[in-house]
């Protein structure tokens, strides 16, 4: 190294003062040192490769026992619906279990847990622990009948949401998506929230309050004893402090103002954390949500989910004189958008396809290039980097909540399957 010759072009060398000792030392060590950083660099590139083979062996193997055990098929833990007991004097982690009490299931997120969440808002908390004590006052004053002054709940107001058999209401997520809201409205002017449907059917038939959370259940007692207290007030002003009782069927303006309140209050999305605090699948739905999971091999937190609203009244669709062969074009366009979506977000994982429409999860199953390029893969025994498809069984459409003729609960179940189901991944695409 040290008879190293340095050649430099005709018309510069000219320039080039002659070089010292101290500078040939400082090259010698420039290159020591550029030596010493590639072997460096070569040793770090062979640990790190050992790393990641150990981590995708690792990762399936968590793969593997995660399936297991959300199958049943391991003896130390249960599915998501399969209560075990856990002592509620001690704290509960995300991944804790509840138990059954009546008709209410655990579902894959306990409530304890989720009042336990630092991120959760005090006053989400404060209102869980006083809709609990308010909403038992009541009731025990009122079967109790009781006239004492230290026992009556005539200072106990309710905001109901309802859908009672004149109202309209429009669908399932016109009527849900206000829920929140409706809690931070209910907190703020003293009120005790309840949850009253009599079309298609009671909610309880497909979702109930999960252990520990929030109770909104109107039992046919306590609507009789909540006809008794006079008018509902349908729209009435919450604040109003001589309304007993306050109602609503819907309010279009509901989640935009709890969105800003996230974004600029909070920080972060609560939606959630409150939507669990109220609902849970209900027995018949929990049962029907495991079957389907188990048969697709979902496991919760590892899909993502496509929903495709097509028959939404927008660019010409007339809800009611929907055709999927009239607006294929629009729909394929939009189908393909939301795959493609949620594939960017959730990379080369399984995607859960629901819609309003069956042959539209039908087109992308079956006729896709999404469907195509997977069976290719398959085919050739290559692992699929690709996006794999799935759905429950769509032979028959869903029903919609509100322009349905039909009275049976049943006939309702998969737009809550699909609900929960979706709910339980990691992220949603949706498509109009």
């Amino acid at each position: 190294q040290s008879n190293l010759t340095i050649t430099m072009p005709p018309r510069l060398r000219s320039n080039v003062p002659p070089t010292s000792s101290a500078q040939q030392s400082c090259q010698t060590i420039s290159r020591w040192a550029f030596g010493i950083a590639l072997v460096l660099y070569a040793l770090a590139m062979v640990i790190w490769q050992h790393q990641h083979l150990n981590a995708q062996w690792r990762s399936d193997i968590t793969t593997k026992d995660a399936l297991d055990a959300f199958l049943g098929q391991s003896s130390s833990t249960s599915s998501i619906f399969r209560a075990r007991k856990y002592n509620t004097t001690k704290p509960i982690s995300s991944g804790g279990e509840g138990v059954i009490i009546g008709n209410t299931v655990l579902s894959h997120r306990p409530a304890l847990a989720i009042l336990q969440n630092p991120k959760l808002p005090d006053w989400v908390k404060q209102y869980a622990a006083w809709h609990k004590q308010q909403r038992k006052r009541y009731l025990d004053a009122k079967r109790n009948n009781s006239s004492s002054p230290s026992a009556a709940a005539d200072d106990i107001k309710f905001l109901i949401s309802r859908c009672l058999a004149q109202d309209r209401c429009g669908g399932a997520s016109d009527r849900l998506q206000d829920i929140p809201y409706n809690i931070m409205l209910a907190n703020q002017t003293n009120r005790v929230l309840l949850v009253r449907w009599e079309k298609p059917a009671l909610l309880e038939k497909f979702l109930v309050p999960p252990a520990d959370g929030i109770d909104w259940t109107v039992p046919d007692d306590m609507y009789e004893m909540l006809k008794q207290e006079g008018d509902w007030h349908l729209r009435g002003k919450e604040s109003d402090g001589r309304l007993k009782i306050v109602s609503t069927t819907r309010r279009d303006s509901a989640a935009p103002i709890f969105r800003k309140y996230e974004n600029d209050v909070v920080g972060h999305k609560i939606y959630h954390e409150i939507f669990r605090l109220l609902f849970s699948p209900s027995k018949a739905l929990a049962e029907r949500i495991e079957t389907t999971m188990k048969s697709l091999e979902l496991i919760p937190y590892r899909y993502s989910s496509v929903h495709l609203r097509v028959k939404y009244p927008v660019k010409g669709i007339d809800e009611q004189a929907f055709t999927f062969k009239k607006h294929k074009s629009q729909i394929t366009q939009w189908a393909s958008n939301a795959v493609n979506c949620a594939a960017e977000l959730h990379p080369n994982s399984t995607i859960y396809v629901s819609s309003d429409n069956n042959d539209t999860v039908g087109y992308l199953l079956e006729e896709s290039h999404f469907a195509q390029h997977y069976i290719d893969a398959t085919k050739r025994k290559k692992h699929p980097l690709v996006v794999k498809l799935v759905a429950r069984d769509y032979s028959n459409e869903n029903e919609h909540v509100a322009f349905s003729d039909n009275k049976e609960a049943d006939g309702f179940m998969s737009v809550f399957e699909d609900l929960m189901i979706m709910g339980m991944g990691r992220c949603v695409a949706h498509g109009v």
